[in-house]
């Protein structure tokens, strides 16, 4: 099967190279699949674009593409658009979800889910996260169950998959280009009566307040 991990990034100078060697590392390590990581940066000012496309240079199974709108719905689906593959996965570039979720989340599509999607109020989940935005999840996630009937526990969390049947008859309808376009996906796929899983993730927000991705507008 072919796999691809895409990672949204916009002025991500301070973590990239970090995050984006420890990925790969991980996949290579755990892996047994051809899979490719492709950094999506949405216009980046900072060195983010420098620093991505001398780590594709250097290693044949990352990929950088420049992508010329902001926001981190579009650098997601120009990603995803751009190549044919299995299973497509996607994660925020602080690597808030430890990777140890990447096997199951690659593991839940090859067994016939159509999407899988961390779920940071699974019961086996373990989340370190500041009571702010635990608030603002749980409202969140409550209003999407009373005005949408959404089934999934925690549509915005920045860690999913889909199979290419997804990809096919769900993503160009997603119309949005920023924060929503995660809980978009699922809520379409939902509606579409594909098959939707979550599994547990070991989620911490890695960052401080002024120091969050510009990809989201709120780091739901």
């Amino acid at each position: 099967m072919k796999i691809l991990i895409v990672i949204p990034t916009y002025n991500e100078e301070k973590i990239l190279k970090d995050n984006i060697l420890k990925l790969f590392d991980y996949c290579q390590k755990n892996l047994t699949d051809d899979w490719k990581i492709v950094i999506a940066d949405n216009k980046s000012s900072d060195k983010t674009p420098v620093i991505g496309k001398s780590l594709a240079s250097q290693f044949s199974k990352i990929n950088y593409l420049y992508v010329n709108r902001q926001g981190k719905g579009v650098a997601i689906k120009t990603a995803w658009q751009k190549y044919e593959v299995d299973i497509y996965c996607f994660m925020d570039a602080d690597l808030a979800a430890d990777l140890s979720a990447l096997l199951p989340l690659i593991q839940g599509i090859k067994v016939g889910n159509d999407v899988i999607a961390g779920s940071r109020f699974h019961p086996q989940s373990q989340v370190k996260r500041s009571i702010l935005r635990l608030i603002f999840s749980h409202g969140y996630r409550l209003a999407l169950r009373i005005l949408l009937g959404l089934k999934l526990s925690d549509a915005p969390c920045g860690f999913k998959a889909i199979n290419n049947k997804v990809k096919e008859s769900v993503l160009n309808q997603v119309q949005d280009e920023s924060w929503f376009f995660d809980s978009e996906l699922v809520i379409l796929a939902e509606k579409k009566r594909y098959k939707l899983k979550e599994i547990p993730v070991n989620w911490h927000d890695p960052r401080g307040k002024g120091d969050r991705s510009k990809v989201k507008v709120l780091a739901l």
